[in-house]
């Protein structure tokens, strides 16, 4: 069975704005390596993610979108990391309802979400997206020096 998995920052987040990756792997019985494609646009990953995933046939397809963290050094890993440990730390504490550690709301009047998707954006889309994400990066990089 084939599936998207997408990372939903709150939307005043500062990752919306960092690029993001696709991962697709093998789901469902199949046995192939792994892949990391991007980075993207977070709207032409989501797109991208949901093109191959959900139109493939044999439903052996996994692909996760995140976003990629430019980090430039191992202290800006490590900071990150006991940021996030902190915010998962807090988060456990508040969870109430939760299923081998997932929060899981138990409301009986959610209707299921048919899988619906625009077309996967255009090779030169993709590629406008990719630049504008590679240059976003290159300004970063400036502006750390």
């Amino acid at each position: 069975m084939g599936g998207v998995i997408i990372y939903e920052p709150e939307e005043d987040s500062d990752v919306n704005e960092f690029p993001w990756t696709v991962t697709f792997e093998p789901s469902g019985g199949d046995d192939w390596d792994s892949f990391i494609c991007g980075p993207y646009e977070r709207d032409h990953a989501v797109a991208l993610a949901e093109a191959v995933a959900l139109d493939d046939a044999e439903g052996g397809v996994l692909a996760i979108v995140k976003p990629m963290l430019p980090a430039l050094s191992a202290e800006d890993v490590s900071a990150t990391i006991e940021e996030l440990r902190e915010a998962a730390l807090e988060e456990e504490a508040d969870d109430e309802e939760t299923v081998n550690g997932t929060p899981v709301d138990f409301d009986d009047d959610l209707e299921e979400e048919d899988a619906e998707f625009d077309e996967p954006p255009s090779p030169e889309e993709i590629r406008e997206g990719m630049a504008r994400q590679y240059r976003r990066l290159l300004d970063l990089d400036a502006d750390a020096e």
